[in-house]
């Protein structure tokens, strides 16, 4: 589970928990998902979106923009402890282990579900010519001798 902790200006931190289907929106607009209220943070200031298996940090031309462990970025993946910066406001990024009751459905491992066990019929071949396999369809075991041939026709064949 990846999370991101914002200290506002107030001295509070709020943390908040990442999704890898879909972006998260960062900025002063009441619209994005994480709303920091800065005077030096743009309306819509970054983008946090899962790529190829990473959280990526995108800034969207903010106008003081977007510093992550002291370096100004554009783009860039998230790592574990990453120190970030948006106007005055600090935030950490960390990516801790899920545990069971974070797991999604999806992301735990498949529940074996039992195959149905079908009734097993004793068939004695020359009794019967189909054997039933529901109500709608059925299989022939009816068997048809090969095609024989005689040498002179085993050779025209191979010819």
């Amino acid at each position: 589970m990846a999370r991101i902790f914002f200290v506002g200006l107030d001295g509070t931190e709020k943390s908040y928990r990442l999704q890898t289907h879909r972006p998260f929106t960062v900025g002063r607009d009441p619209g994005n998902d994480i709303i920091l209220r800065d005077p030096k943070v743009s309306r819509h200031h970054a983008e946090i979106v899962f790529e190829r298996g990473f959280f990526v940090l995108h800034d969207l031309a903010s106008a003081n923009g977007t510093y992550i462990n002291g370096k100004r970025i554009r783009v860039a993946p998230l790592t574990h402890g990453a120190k970030l910066r948006m106007g005055n406001s600090y935030g950490r990024f960390s990516e801790e282990l899920p545990t069971e009751a974070d797991a999604a459905p999806s992301a735990q491992e498949p529940m074996e579900t039992p195959i149905p066990q079908q009734a097993t019929i004793a068939i004695d071949p020359g009794e019967i010519d189909e054997v039933p396999t529901d109500e709608n369809s059925r299989i022939s075991m009816e068997t048809l001798p090969h095609e024989q041939l005689g040498d002179e026709e085993l050779k025209k064949k191979l010819d």
